[in-house]
């Protein structure tokens, strides 16, 4: 037996890559994008020998020297005895051979189906009747044995099922093989009246898989046996069928368990051999083979893989949800010694039948005359289950029909956590070489999916495995990310900064592991991981980096006695929106990754969301506008594309960039309309013909059009290499494609060449300056590892959010979070919420957008699909069980609060006014789908008002309380250990946002013996502001002398106040959901800077955009000096 190193060498990810390579020569040349632009070439690892000790003779210099190579399936790295000829891995029992010939002469005739039919021919159809088992045995002796041998030759099976027999090159088009022949065998098999022909064929696939050279991958010839015996067509019943092996006998000879068993040894080796060819150049030839498949092969090999990938989690998500059988495991030494030492794992069940399977010894089977017995490795996996449900002390396993809903789902979110919820953590598979295996070979096929066009390409989801979900992504996140952790250190962080911060969180050293490349994270493969996943993994990344920057504030405040701020604040004015925003972002580049917070110049409003949605929604249709020049609208496509006349404001793109970027950190769904290439460019993937088709379909038909021109025809358009374009003020422009291109005819020889720069030109070369810009913003904000794991069309999700054709209504409604009612089942059997889904049922997708839009502010529903938008409808009781009040939105908390309505057709006429009275729709003069919301928010659409000042309503700023502050701050600093440091900052921290407690509390109890009469006090409850205002005699009478019919909404003052020196009423706009301040604005009472809207002394609108009153919450007075919210 060879030792095996600690070291094994993964050829999918060796490091995370934080900037990838930017496309800076833009699309390859015509033939090789279509296929080499998506097939990383790399070349085959070589055999390194380790030095020898000169001071030994040479024969102890023989005996001791060792080579050092890699598994030829399972990749572990091993070292073994120079002067062997071949050695065995101790992980997956393969013998490793370092010379063998596949060119040789194969031993037995070629496979193919009309030879083994006429061998079956032979065995069956005779004139003598078969009287027994024993006969038909005997009959069927010849094909079995053929059959063995066969398929136990690695030279007959690669030059078997040849489409093309004279062929001896590889091509990138095919694999030469004929997969229907190889499918015919195994159904004719199948079909026979003894299963032993069958066994003894993939017994002798077994043989073959288990000796491998290791130069097997040098050469893409060398694969097609391997390609052949992945064409089984029954691999994946071993994987399907263990559940009900228990149950009842089986119903066909693929459910018989050793039949299972080999179809599960011949899979783990054919993924095993794909992983090892996946980085080399055979494993770019493999990639296009498989991208060659119709949709329904391809799309099931794919299945496959994902199956197997299940069938091995889940013995740790069996592990994770019953600790006591992975103790078992641990402390025995692993699963095998469980299945030995534990009864209850059943052995495979004796067959009765006539055709029992002859068990070989292992004499016979080093003979090669028979089969040799499988390993047990298959039937402890698939017995795990049946151990869980035999153990009394363990609970059952969670059944694997329950995964569809997956952690991530919205019926596991919100509730609490159950004891299945465990997640299955890194050190339980990282060291699992079958995972690392199969992922390795699904990766191809993911290199092959690129290259596949049209309806025929998968999207991203179609590789995502569910039961990843039930894995805890971040650690494995934390853990991948951890292993360039020392060559890189976070931009714009002083060393002696980070080393603090490091010591705070306890990371201020390495931590042990085996090795870098011995490990496997899902990461790796992100390809894998569901979309929420990888959201849930932006979202920890970028919360931990705001955290960060918070601490690198308040540490700093302390050293430079600075005033601490843990925010990136964004303060613009909304005539020079692009101006001050581009001024905001280029003075803080170390501050974007703080928490936004907007502010808008003489709007001193609170931004509690809907001002950050406003400025998103603003400066990008700003940045957009035909007028900025930065972009240009194609009419074929309907797509925004960046423009190629020359500029010299690459900072405007730079911003661009930067929006993008904190738009993603931000969670914030904006209306874009950018093709797939922009997102590609984004992530350094390389472009191409097809991305340029994507964006100018009509001009790509024609320019296509040259390769079917005759040389004569081709002359006779008199092309150059150069292009023309114009501005859209009509200034024309001629750029040449390549130096002296005006000079060079395009003729039939170098038409390729003209297609292939023309493209490239509007693709990245006419632009490449203004593309490096907004990368660089881009990067500036956005340049985690977390990033790297999203394809381009998960960015556009995450960016755009999801366009569904029409809202699925019962799953919003089941997710649909309600206040107001005792129960969630009293709130879904109340008639106004019945009448309320009754009602967006009802809508057209077009009105459920802007009901949507008024809700949320946006109309797109999150990437992941509307089952994951939180929104909440809240119940506002009125007298009489009727109100004629208008429904509130609160766009930052996604809530509707709704009143008791009459009858269903009010409920419908209040809910159509309040939609469209808040916003209206602008049709983009660019053709973007969709409706944007058009906001009451620039002051010339305001009713003109005089701009109140403000500045007693403003914190006492005084340069005494700022210095105390400062002296108290740095004076408690001198005080701390590091110690307490610690505890101080994780205080301080916690204190920035409320805690689950605060936010989930039903009531406050509030003492109104403290408010002196005409003052104001704010109070939480349920996360939101509640002002308490203790008014006058004055300020009461004022409120009761209002003409109510006047109003826009209108409301007499009893109505709102149950003791009229007592108002209490939610502090939030009702237009955006904006906080707005006492004792301001035209009318003496509240005023929202934000937007404009003026509230008198009773909280009722009177001018600007707000549609509604200030809502009143439910109160009570329990006695003259206590206030009871809630």
């Amino acid at each position: 037996m060879v030792k095996s190193t600690i070291t094994r060498i993964n050829l999918k990810t060796p490091e995370p890559s934080m900037n990838p390579a930017s496309p800076t020569s833009g699309p390859k040349s015509s033939s090789s994008w279509r296929i080499l632009d998506y097939l990383k070439i790399s070349s085959s690892p070589k055999q390194s020998v380790s030095p020898s000790n000169t001071s030994l003779n040479l024969k102890e210099q023989a005996e001791k020297a060792k080579s050092v190579c890699k598994c030829s399936c399972c990749g572990t790295v091993l070292t073994f005895p120079e002067n062997t000829h071949k050695f065995c891995c101790p992980h997956c029992h393969t013998t490793n051979l370092l010379h063998l010939d596949l060119t040789a002469d194969p031993p037995v005739h070629l496979l193919s189906y009309n030879y083994v039919n006429r061998l079956v021919d032979q065995a069956l159809h005779s004139e003598k009747k078969i009287e027994n088992s024993h006969e038909l045995h005997e009959r069927l002796k010849p094909l079995s044995d053929y059959l063995f041998q066969a398929f136990g030759s690695m030279a007959c099976l690669n030059e078997s099922f040849k489409l093309k027999r004279k062929s001896r090159r590889p091509h990138y088009s095919t694999a030469n093989l004929d997969y229907d022949d190889v499918r015919k065998i195994f159904d004719l098999l199948t079909s026979l009246p003894s299963r032993r022909p069958l066994y003894y064929a993939l017994s002798g696939a077994c043989h073959c898989l288990k000796r491998l050279p290791l130069n097997l991958c040098d050469d893409p010839r060398n694969l097609s046996w391997v390609m052949v015996l992945f064409e089984i067509p029954f691999l994946s019943k071993a994987l399907t069928n263990n559940d009900k092996r228990s149950q009842h006998r089986p119903g066909s000879m693929v459910e018989v368990p050793e039949i299972q068993a080999l179809c599960y040894e011949i899979l783990k080796r054919v993924l095993g051999i794909f992983s090892q060819a996946e980085s080399t150049l055979t494993g770019n030839y493999v990639a296009s083979w498989f991208s060659k498949r119709s949709h329904v092969d391809f799309m099931a090999k794919v299945e496959l893989i994902n199956l197997y990938i299940t069938f091995h989690l889940k013995k740790y998500f069996y592990f994770a949800n019953n600790p006591e059988l992975a103790r078992r495991s641990s402390s025995g030494g692993g699963l095998e010694n469980t299945h030995r030492r534990n009864s209850s794992i059943p052995t495979p069940p004796p067959q009765q039948d006539e055709s029992h399977l002859v068990k070989p010894t292992i004499k016979e089977a080093r003979s090669n005359s028979v089969p040799h017995v499988q390993d047990d490795e298959y039937f402890q996996y698939s017995y795990l289950k049946d151990e869980v449900e035999g153990m009394d002390t363990l609970a059952p396993p969670v059944s694997l029909q329950q995964l569809t809903s997956g952690p991530l789902s919205p019926r596991s979110r919100g509730s609490k956590k159950k004891k299945h919820d465990a997640k299955i953590r890194v050190h339980q598979y990282s060291s699992n070489y079958h995972l690392r295996t199969a992922s390795g070979a699904l990766s191809i096929f993911v290199k092959a999916n690129y290259i596949r066009y049209g309806e025929n390409k998968l999207q991203a989801h179609a590789f995502y495995n569910s039961l990843v979900d039930y894995v805890n992504i971040k650690l494995d996140y934390d853990a991948w990310s951890s292993r360039r952790k020392s060559s890189r250190q976070d931009v714009g962080t002083e060393p002696a900064l980070q080393t603090v911060i490091d010591y705070i969180h306890g990371s201020n050293h390495v931590p042990f592991t085996e090795s870098p490349s011995t490990t496997f994270y899902f990461c790796q493969y992100p390809f894998l991981i569901t979309l929420g996943g990888k959201i849930a993994i932006l979202e920890y990344e970028a919360r931990r980096q705001m955290e960060r920057k918070a601490e690198e504030a308040f540490i700093n405040s302390l050293d430079r006695r600075v005033t601490l701020d843990v925010y990136f604040r964004v303060r613009v004015r909304r005539d020079y929106i692009v101006q001050d925003s581009l001024r905001c972002i280029q003075l803080n580049p170390n501050n974007l990754k703080k928490s936004l917070r907007v502010q808008f110049i003489n709007e001193p409003g609170v931004d509690a969301g809907g001002l950050k949605k406003e400025w998103f929604l603003l400066l990008t249709r700003a940045l957009f506008s035909p007028h900025a020049g930065m972009l240009s609208y194609v009419e074929d496509s309907n797509f925004l594309w960046f423009n190629v006349v020359p500029v010299d404001n690459f900072e405007m793109y730079y911003l661009f960039g930067a929006i993008l970027g904190l738009a993603i950190y931000n969670s914030t769904i904006l209306d874009l309309k950018f093709p797939i290439t922009m997102y590609k460019i984004l992530l350094g993937l390389p472009i191409g013909l097809a991305d340029y088709q994507e964006i100018f379909p009509m001009s790509a038909r024609n320019l296509f059009r040259l390769r079917d021109y005759s040389a004569e025809e081709i002359e006779s358009l008199d092309l150059t290499f150069e292009v023309t374009f114009s501005d859209p003020f009509g200034t024309r422009y001629t750029k040449d494609l390549i130096p002296g291109g005006s000079n060079l005819v395009v003729d039939g020889d170098n038409r390729e060449l003209y297609i292939d720069k023309y493209a490239r030109f509007f693709l990245w070369d006419g632009m490449s300056k203004q593309l490096a810009a907004f990368k660089g913003g881009f990067s500036n904000v956005v340049d985690g590892n977390a990033f790297s794991l999203f394809s381009p069309e998960e960015i556009q999700l995450l960016l755009c959010g999801s366009e569904e054709s029409k809202f699925d209504v019962d799953v919003l409604q089941s997710v649909t979070n309600y206040s107001g009612w005792a129960s969630k089942e009293e709130a879904t059997e109340s008639s106004t919420v019945k009448w309320f889904w009754e009602y967006v049922s009802g809508l057209t997708y077009k009105q459920q957008k802007k009901l949507l839009l008024f809700i949320t502010g946006s109309d797109r529903v999150p990437a992941t699909g509307i089952q994951n938008l939180t929104l909440k409808i809240s119940r506002l009781k009125t007298a009489g069980g009727d109100s004629d009040r208008l429904p509130v939105a609160h766009t930052c908390f996604n809530e509707l609060a709704l009143y008791d309505y009459i009858s269903k057709k009010k409920l419908a006429e209040k809910l159509d006014k309040a939609v469209n009275m808040s916003a209206g729709t602008l049709k983009s003069s660019l053709g973007l789908k969709g409706a944007a919301r058009t906001l009451s928010s620039s002051a010339s659409a305001l009713t003109p008002y005089k701009q109140p000042d403000f500045s007693a309503y403003l914190n006492d700023r005084s340069e005494s309380k700022n210095k105390n502050f400062t002296y108290f701050m740095v004076g408690s600093m001198g005080l701390l250990s590091a110690a307490g440091a610690k505890s101080t900052v994780e205080a301080f921290l916690s204190s920035m946002s409320a805690s689950a407690d605060v936010l989930a509390m039903a009531k406050v109890e509030v003492k109104l013996g403290a408010i002196p009469e005409g003052n104001n006090v704010i109070v939480k409850w349920q996360g939101k502001p509640v002002f308490i205002r203790h008014r006058t005699p004055d300020e009461i009478a004022e409120a009761e002398s209002v003409d109510v019919q006047s109003l826009r909404d209108p409301e007499t003052d009893d109505v709102r106040v149950k003791k009229p020196e007592w108002l209490v009423m939610l502090g939030i706009c009702t237009h955006l959901g904006c906080v707005p301040i006492g004792e301001a604005g035209d009318y003496g009472g509240w005023f929202c800077p934000c937007h404009g809207s003026h509230y008198d002394i009773s909280g009722r609108i009177r001018k600007g955009p707000a549609p509604l009153n200030l809502e009143i919450p439910q109160y009570e007075f329990t006695d003259d000096s206590t206030l009871l919210i809630g």
